[in-house]
């Protein structure tokens, strides 16, 4: 125990770092003032007032005049009005007068009027007519349906006046009757064979209600003229104990939570050499120094006012929380450092718990709004009042949101993932197969199927996310249950939407990659490596169950497209497989049988020449002997 005899003062923030530090790797008991220093000193501080000019404007369509400060159409003297109360509002200290003696009667209470702009003067109102440009003055404009003519081309024969029709008549030509067809035009019922007929957006005028100006043709402008006062803060240099300190909190604390520090009240007013009004606040502050020992390190603290609030803080928890630091940085290091923290969630969620300030700290961070969550340090700062550096606190907040996210999920990622899992991998497989017929002669042309497959893949992830969504929030909520209520995230199960998105269109892009390696025969094509999936699941299948038979038709569907006679036709199918090997559609040898490898040859070659795939094998073998 020390035997340093401590003040009230020193007493007071003795038991408040105890309060503070205890328990987190150290007993109260053990923290020990090894010496004390106190000092009271005069502490001044300034408001300044800065007098500006606000004007609000606000425009109306038609007559919205305000009385007494109408202008008419007169905008020259209207400008001139509005510039005139400005300058009355930067210069005229007479319209100051209430705004100052309100401040001087408030005394120390106008610090927290010095948080804000306050208005000194409202000058009112005042409006100008201003013309509508679009009609010029007039409410109307010409219709955009008939272009100011009154009539439009008919739409029942396209303006031409008639409509043509198909007659057909039989005639006797002195051995049988014969058939013949005739056009005949006819006028047109609904313009009269005109071509044209009235406007029905203008009823035949040919002019429309401006849309602008709502057919007033004149727009009234409304300004409203204030004089504002801006307040600028600022301490300057002190001395005596831990003055430095002191100005730095009372600079960022501002003048609505400087009192809280010192009991300043107001002191004098004047003006400046810029003809601002100065406002002078002066208080004694009352500054305690305590040094004291904390596992055998020794740091110093200073508090002032009567509540002791700290203002020199030192990282005392960067020495009573470096095991669990030591831990975090561990963790943290290398590239997949967050992945490992939240393979280690369940463990660290223990240990953090079991230490006041970090369970505290765990609390904060799981009540953190989405826009706070990529800066968690403040928030443990905050937690530690002060007594923490930065880095330790975005090191331990980073572990902490990684930690939660694990034990406590906003979203479910796993959920986002098996929705999301169908359109992904359907984008993939439709973009390769488009993409099957990519010619390297003319790559310009793949550039709008492109942009198309990344458009359908983005809107059908979209189709698919309100599913995606319920499941997450259902899911994120039973895992957030088996934690206590101060523990659990606030749902975000939007938040994986953005990334989704990005795998779908990375998706798209590797799909189209694949599908122009298969279309040069680098790869396999889509379908055929999906054939040879198939055929594999058939032969680990039993023969005649479900599976089996399902899987054998889907092979056979694949194969429709060559009718089944062709497997007879040996001879034209040793030509079209020669060809082919030629052109370099299919590896081998031709031996006149109908494959897998031959099927899915013959169909990339159909999509290529854009040719139906249900050519018979002679005009197949034809078109490709004449090509």
């Amino acid at each position: 125990m020390s035997n340093v005899k401590l003040g009230q003062q020193g007493r007071r923030l003795l038991e408040n770092l105890r309060h503070l530090f205890g328990g987190n790797h150290v007993d109260a008991n053990s923290i020990v003032p090894t010496a004390e220093a106190t000092e009271t000193y005069l502490v001044t501080a300034f408001v300044t007032w800065r007098f500006e000019h606000d004007i609000t404007t606000s425009t109306s369509k038609g007559n919205a005049a305000v009385s007494g400060g109408h202008f008419d159409y007169r905008s020259a003297d209207y400008q001139n009005h509005l510039q005139k109360l400005c300058q009355q509002a930067v210069r005229n200290r007479d319209i100051r007068g209430p705004f100052m003696q309100r401040v001087d009667a408030a005394r120390s209470t106008s610090l927290e009027w010095s948080a804000s702009p306050r208005v000194v003067h409202d000058f009112g109102s005042y409006s100008v007519f201003r013309q509508c440009g679009g009609c010029r003055g007039s409410g109307k404009v010409s219709c955009a349906g008939c272009s100011g003519g009154g009539k439009r081309s008919c739409g029942g024969c396209g303006g031409v006046g008639w409509r043509s029709r198909i007659v057909t008549h039989t005639r006797w030509n002195g051995r049988h009757n014969e058939t013949y067809s005739q056009t005949v035009r006819d006028a047109c019922g609904s313009c009269g064979g005109q071509g044209r007929v009235v406007c029905t957006s203008c009823g035949g005028s040919g002019r429309q209600t401006c849309g602008a100006c709502a057919g007033h043709g004149f727009f009234t402008d409304v300004s409203r003229v204030q004089a504002i006062a801006r307040p600028w803060w600022s301490v300057p240099t002190h001395t005596g104990l831990a003055s430095d300190s002191l100005v730095r909190a009372l600079v960022a604390r501002g003048p609505g939570a400087a009192r809280a520090l010192v009991p300043l009240d107001l002191a004098g007013t004047g003006y400046n050499d810029s003809d601002n009004w100065v406002v002078r606040y002066e208080g004694m502050a009352g500054v305690v120094e305590l040094s004291i020992d904390v596992l055998k390190t020794g740091y110093s603290v200073a508090a002032v006012g009567a509540n002791v609030v700290p203002i020199t803080t030192p990282p005392v928890f960067d020495q009573l929380l470096q095991r669990e630091l030591a831990i975090v940085s561990e963790l943290s290091t290398g590239k997949r450092g967050p992945s490992k923290v939240e393979r280690q969630a369940k463990s660290l969620f223990s240990a953090f718990r079991g230490v006041p300030l970090l369970d505290s700290c765990l609390q904060a961070v799981a009540s953190l709004a989405k826009a706070a969550r990529s800066e968690p340090a403040p928030a443990i700062v905050k937690v530690a009042q002060g007594f923490i550096s930065t880095e330790a606190a975005k090191s331990i907040g980073d572990a902490m949101l990684d930690v939660l996210d694990k034990v406590s999920p906003a979203n479910s990622r796993a959920a986002w993932t098996a929705v999301a899992a169908f359109p992904v991998i359907g984008a993939f497989m439709s973009t390769a197969n488009s993409f099957n017929a990519f010619s390297p002669a003319a790559p310009w042309r793949a550039l709008l199927p492109l942009a198309y497959a990344l458009i359908a893949s983005v809107m059908a992830l979209l189709l698919v996310s309100p599913a995606a969504w319920l499941l997450s929030a259902a899911v994120s909520y039973l895992m957030r249950l088996r934690v206590p209520a101060e523990y659990r995230q606030r749902g975000r199960n939007w938040a994986p939407l953005k990334k989704a998105c990005g795998f779908s269109l990375a998706a798209s892009l590797l799909g189209a990659l694949y599908g122009s390696a298969g279309a040069m025969h680098w790869v396999p094509s889509v379908r055929d490596s999906a054939e040879l999936v198939v055929t594999y699941a058939i032969s680990h299948t039993d023969p005649g169950s479900d599976a089996n038979r399902y899987l054998t038709q889907l092979v056979n569907y694949r194969r429709t497209p060559i009718p089944t006679s062709l497997v007879t036709e040996t001879d034209t199918m040793r030509g079209i497989q020669r060809y082919l090997i030629e052109h370099g559609y299919l590896h081998g040898q031709a031996d006149g049988n109908l494959g897998p490898r031959t099927s899915t040859a013959i169909a990339n070659y159909e999509r290529h020449e854009h040719l139906s795939p249900w050519m018979s094998p002679t005009d197949l073998f034809a078109y490709m002997n004449q090509h």
